[in-house]
């Protein structure tokens, strides 16, 4: 995908080029016959695998495929009768001709460290895969508990629940709520959360006398019930926000080229990267960086 992203370049501007001298005759990517978008993508494929490769070497590459191919010199390009202008040895080509094999080898060795297409694709499915989540666990952070100063022990307005398990204390992971109950002990909490509790069978309602209507009347306890739920939300916040830091780091190494990902790792976390090594095993090395050191 990437190589030929690279050829559609490459074809691109050498059109351009030409029309620069007044020659319209070069066909967009889409329009072009497929012994032309082959040409490009071989010579894409020749300067990735030859990076020292030389414009003259490349035309030499060029002459020897359509020379294999059945082509000869022709003052016009022509595909049926495989004639070709520049069906002639490097030297013999006049100046703009030569100039073309500059810019293609140029822009080949200007782009190909650019992420694959396909792969940043990927990566950005993922980034949004993961903002999901860290949405989903904010939404169960925000049912939890009510939001208000982490440092005040008030009444608690909700359900109140007694905890009659077996064990003599139970910690909720659950529901990440952080709640602890002694044996017998008595919170009023949210209501959504205590809808939650109640489904299991160590827990019951605790005396919430009948109203006229025969409703359930919600009442509150003075507890550290609150306390412990706002300190667990901030603590929730915290992880959702750490989290959203290395989203978004990981976004922005992404997009970067090689030397960038090596000069970050050095920067960063003082971690030398091999630039002999090819772009995704680079973008894994940080991003395994990121996440056993947290964004710096």
């Amino acid at each position: 995908m990437k190589t030929i992203a690279i050829a559609m370049m490459c074809h691109a501007i050498n059109a351009a080029y030409f029309q620069s001298m007044g020659d319209d005759s070069q066909p967009t990517w889409d329009d072009a016959p497929d012994w032309q978008r082959s040409s490009a993508i071989a010579g894409v494929e020749m300067h990735l695998a030859n990076p020292d490769a030389t414009p003259e070497q490349s035309h030499e590459s060029w002459y020897k495929q359509k020379e294999a191919e059945g082509w000869k010199y022709g003052d016009v390009k022509d595909a049926e009768k495989k004639e070709h202008p520049c069906f002639l040895p490097y030297e013999e080509l006049p100046d703009e001709q030569k100039a073309k094999d500059y810019l293609f080898r140029t822009t080949v060795h200007l782009v190909k460290h650019l992420p694959d297409p396909e792969d940043y694709l990927a990566l950005s499915a993922e980034v949004v895969n993961l903002r999901q989540k860290v949405e989903h666990q904010k939404n169960v952070a925000i049912n939890t508990a009510t939001i208000t100063p982490a440092n005040v022990v008030q009444k608690s307005a909700g359900v109140s629940i007694q905890y009659i398990g077996n064990k003599s204390l139970y910690t909720d992971h659950l529901y990440e709520s952080a709640l602890t109950f002694e044996q017998g002990q008595v919170r009023s909490i949210p209501s959504d959360l205590a809808t939650k509790f109640l489904k299991h069978p160590e827990f019951t309602r605790y005396g919430e006398p009948e109203s006229i209507s025969g409703e359930s009347t919600e009442q509150g306890l003075d507890d550290d019930t609150s306390s412990i739920l706002n300190r667990s939300k901030e603590k929730q916040q915290e992880e959702i926000d750490k989290e959203n830091k290395v989203l978004d780091e990981i976004e922005t190494i992404g997009k970067m080229t090689k030397a960038g990902l090596v000069q970050y790792a050095l920067e960063k976390y003082e971690q030398k990267l091999s630039p002999q090594k090819n772009l995704d095993e680079l973008k894994e090395s940080v991003t395994q960086m990121i996440h056993q050191y947290g964004v710096v």
